[in-house]
């Protein structure tokens, strides 16, 4: 089985487990309103023990920050384009907001992390890689400049924090803090024979492993009916940004740094995912249209069905 055929499967079990979701939650076994437990449980649960466990593994390297910069290379130019796009087309900030983030910013920390988890067989390495590449090409940007982003489109009349404070509040995230513990226990040699540390090892890998089934279903209750028509024009435009653009973006961009193959990989891969539900999150919480946000991000899911095939058909 190719590497686009084990993507693809795992992608549609994603799909399969974020209608079961929706099945639970018209059989009101979930509720609409829990979107945002499952939502807090992928980043403040799942997300950092995935991350604690794949960069705790090896020695950190500074050369694995070369795809994170590629990464977020193509995420800054992909969102320069949706601006000037939306200045054309006369969007008014709040909208203008949620479509730049949303444009750019993808779902690599959670439906990337997790099918690329199943597609490698959860390959310590892969995996090292591939959260060295989320966390500083696209979390730590999203959580700093991303906020400061949302503040100056939103309509919040609060929004009179500074750079330092978004910055502030990203370091007493989980995420961040099992960045760094990931980093500091990847110098430390733990014996992984002794039963204690091979069983914390193993509690960390089921709960990273949960990531799968909380996406799906962060992703199932957040569907809501579209209306196309009024939408289609910003559909089509975040969809071209984001499903075709940002991929070959990134493709030239491994291929300018000169990556080796399983990086290159790893980034298409990433930068081929749909639009964030964290980009759609932070766009509302500063100010930015939160129905045009959670619409667009939706719709670049559904699209990236037929999207992605395509994109792997001819990069990978």
């Amino acid at each position: 089985m190719t590497l686009t055929e084990k993507t693809l499967e795992h992608f549609f079990v994603l799909i399969f487990l974020a209608g079961l979701a929706i099945f639970l939650r018209n059989r009101n076994v979930i509720r609409q309103q829990e979107q945002g437990v499952f939502a807090r449980l992928v980043t403040d649960f799942a997300l950092p023990a995935l991350i604690f466990g794949s960069l705790s593994v090896e020695p950190f390297t500074l050369d694995g920050l070369l795809p994170a910069l590629s990464i977020l290379t193509s995420i800054s130019v992909v969102m320069l384009v949706a601006w000037v796009l939306g200045r054309l087309l006369k969007l008014g900030k709040p909208v203008l907001g949620s479509v730049v983030l949303v444009a750019g910013v993808g779902s690599s920390s959670t439906l990337g992390y997790a099918i690329i988890q199943n597609v490698y067989s959860n390959d310590p390495q892969v995996m090292r890689k591939v959260v060295t590449m989320g966390e500083f090409g696209v979390v730590l940007p999203l959580f700093t400049f991303g906020v400061m982003l949302a503040m100056f489109f939103g309509r919040d009349a609060e929004n009179n924090h500074s750079f330092g404070a978004a910055f502030v509040r990203f370091l007493r995230t989980p995420v961040f803090a099992a960045t760094v513990l990931g980093v500091l226990f990847s110098y430390i040699e733990l014996d992984r024979d002794n039963w204690i540390v091979n069983s914390l090892y193993e509690l960390i890998g089921a709960i990273g492993a949960s990531m799968t089934v909380l996406v799906a279903f962060a992703v199932g209750l957040m569907l809501r009916p579209i209306e196309f028509r009024k939408l289609a024009p910003l559909i089509l435009l975040v969809a071209g940004l984001k499903l075709v653009l940002e991929p070959l973006l990134a493709l030239a961009a491994g291929q300018a740094f000169a990556l080796d193959p399983i990086e290159r990989e790893l980034l298409i891969i990433e930068a081929a995912m749909p639009s964030g539900t964290l980009a759609a999150i932070i766009a509302a919480r500063y100010g930015c249209d939160s129905v045009v946000a959670s619409s667009l991000v939706v719709a670049t899911y559904v699209l990236s069905l037929v999207a992605l095939p395509l994109v792997f058909a001819f990069s990978l």
